[in-house]
Parts: C-alpha cells; sequence; structure tokens
C-alpha cells in the first residue's frame, strides 16, 4: 500500500533514521539519559510526523515546558530545554515557527488557563512531574495536546513521546493510545523506527 504521507514525510524519515543511528552516547543512571541538545532536535522532528499536525499547530508550534519549581532537577531540566530552544531561534517544524513557555505546575486550573491565554498546543514535561502528571495528561488529551517528554518513565504513565537510550544510542519512544487520546495521527514511517507501547 502506498504512503499517505506527503513525499518531504518520507525523506525526513531517512533523515531521522540517520539521525539517531549516528548518534552513540554513554548511558547514565538518571531519568534522562539522552542530553538536551539531543533530545529536543529528535523530538522536534517527531512532532513533523503527526499527520494531525498542521491542524494542531494552527500556524505556530507553542510548547509549553511544564515543571515543578520546588524541585531543583526539574527546574534545571526546563532551562536546559529552554536554553536548547533558544539555539533553534529561527528554525520551524513544517514551515511552522516555534514559540515556547515555561510553566510553573501549580494547579490545573492554572495551567489551563495558560493554555488558553498562550495558545499551547505542545507539552514538554520535565521531571518533577510524578504527581501532577495525571492532571496535565487529562488536560492534554482534553484539549488536543501532544505531550513530549525526556522521562522514559513517563511514557509508560501516558505521555505521548520520548527519548531514552537503547544500546547506547538515542531511541525514541511512542505511547500509542495516549499519541492518539491527544488527537495525533503519526506517520508509519516514524512508528517502524520507534519504540512503540500499547499497540
Amino acid at each position: 500500500m502506498r504512503s499517505a504521507c506527503p513525499r518531504d514525510l518520507r525523506r525526513c524519515a531517512l533523515v531521522l533514521l540517520t539521525l539517531v543511528a549516528a548518534l552513540s552516547l554513554p548511558a547514565r543512571a538518571d531519568s534522562m539519559a539522552v542530553p538536551a541538545d539531543l533530545r529536543v532536535p529528535i523530538l522536534m522532528k517527531v512532532l513533523a510526523y503527526d499527520r494531525q499536525f498542521d491542524t494542531k499547530a494552527a500556524g505556530a508550534l507553542t510548547i509549553g515546558i511544564i515543571y515543578s519549581p520546588s524541585d531543583g532537577s526539574s527546574s534545571k531540566a526546563t532551562d536546559q530545554i529552554s536554553d536548547t530552544l533558544y539555539k533553534l531561534a529561527g528554525k520551524t517544524v513544517r514551515k511552522v515557527p516555534v514559540k515556547y513557555f515555561q510553566i510553573e505546575y501549580t494547579t490545573p486550573a492554572e495551567l489551563e488557563a495558560f493554555v488558553k491565554a498562550k495558545s499551547v498546543n505542545v507539552f514538554y514535561v520535565a521531571p518533577g512531574n510524578d504527581k501532577s502528571l495525571p492532571e496535565i495528561l487529562k488536560l492534554s488529551q482534553a484539549r488536543g495536546i501532544t505531550t513530549l517528554t525526556g522521562v522514559p518513565e513517563y511514557v509508560k504513565r501516558g505521555v505521548a513521546v520520548g527519548v531514552t537510550m537503547a544500546q547506547d544510542k538515542p531511541q525514541i519512544l511512542i505511547n500509542l493510545p495516549s499519541a492518539r487520546s491527544e488527537g495525533s495521527e503519526f506517520d508509519a514511517n516514524l512508528l517502524r523506527i520507534a519504540t512503540v507501547l500499547g499497540r
């Protein structure tokens, strides 16, 4: 069967596969084994495989980096993600500009208010959100917000997309039921090179 995805996505699949296969990194024991400067570009490329991307992005890819201000590792990880996104200023995903905000998680109501005010359509879930994860995912699924993370355990718990280490190389993780619940439809070219949970 011929793929329904655009030809440029098939080329992008080869680029992403090459990028992931070429990276060989020493494994680390912490919750995020892949450094931010490698993790963020991979996750940005993954978003391009969502067949609903144009509808969900609606002219701008607006990322809310959710963190716990009382957790030092959460704040540090958020700064690293922000710094990496700042360095990518001017870059686009499928010709859509990228914006980002840091969001201190306090209550579900305040998070939802921020999402509405800033038109956030992607959540990056930083470490330190173990307790708040159910509320974050409830909102992401209700509003069709794609969730990303560098914490593999969060993908098992319902975040749609993450990056981990496998055989000393970055490996894309996709929680397929969660992705579908958030309104995403990832292309088969991506699913073939990712570790997919919940097929």
